[in-house]
């Protein structure tokens, strides 16, 4: 007895490809195009490829050059500002000395405004003596405004001597404006010596 086998025939389009040798030698190239390998490699890509990834180089080094430029604007725009800190206030109530903190220098050297910090105010309630802080010194090397701090103020309340604190210096070597600063008030309340500090020197 002659045996027959039967075997399903591999599926075929209409021109005879097969469908696998077609999905496997299929690209696909920019916008969703859909070309068989020999003609993705052989030939040129379509026109509209070509223009969309131009139109993506293009605008890529736009947006590159825009992050470059829009960060450098910033950076000139904001220079830095500096401030000085401010002295501590002083405060004895049974006799003895207060001296106020010393306020801060400032120096920019970018263009920015320096602002040195004001001296401390100091208050003696007992006899002590109370002297307040030097304002900080303020200095610009690139063209902003330099302001020297206030002298902190003095007062005692029991018969010691009240100084207030010198102004802090200002320099401005970059055509900015220079101001110094204030002398510190000094006021005795108890019959102690009162003298009120001296105002920062200003140089433009």
């Amino acid at each position: 007895m002659q045996r027959t086998s039967h075997t399903t025939p591999e599926i075929r389009t209409k021109r005879g490809f097969r469908i696998s040798t077609l999905v496997a030698s299929a690209v696909v190239v920019a916008g969703g195009i859909i070309l068989p390998a020999t003609a993705a490699s052989a030939g040129t890509m379509p026109d509209s490829a070509v223009t969309t990834v131009a139109a993506h180089h293009k605008n890529h080094d736009q947006k590159d050059h825009h992050k470059k430029s829009q960060h450098k604007k910033e950076h000139e725009k904001n220079k830095g500002n500096a401030t000085g800190g401010d002295g501590g206030n002083a405060t004895t109530n049974g006799g003895g000395n207060a001296t106020g903190g010393n306020g801060g220098n400032a120096t920019t050297n970018g263009g920015g405004n320096a602002t040195g910090g004001n001296g401390g105010d100091a208050t003696t309630n007992g006899g002590g003596n109370a002297t307040g802080g030097n304002g900080g010194d303020a200095t610009t090397n690139a063209g902003g405004d330099a302001t020297g701090g206030n002298g902190g103020d003095a007062t005692t309340n029991g018969g010691g001597d009240a100084t207030g604190g010198n102004g802090g210096d200002a320099t401005s070597n970059g055509g900015g404006d220079a101001t110094g600063g204030n002398g510190g008030n000094a006021t005795s309340n108890g019959g102690g010596d009162a003298t009120g500090g001296n105002g920062g020197d200003a140089t433009a």
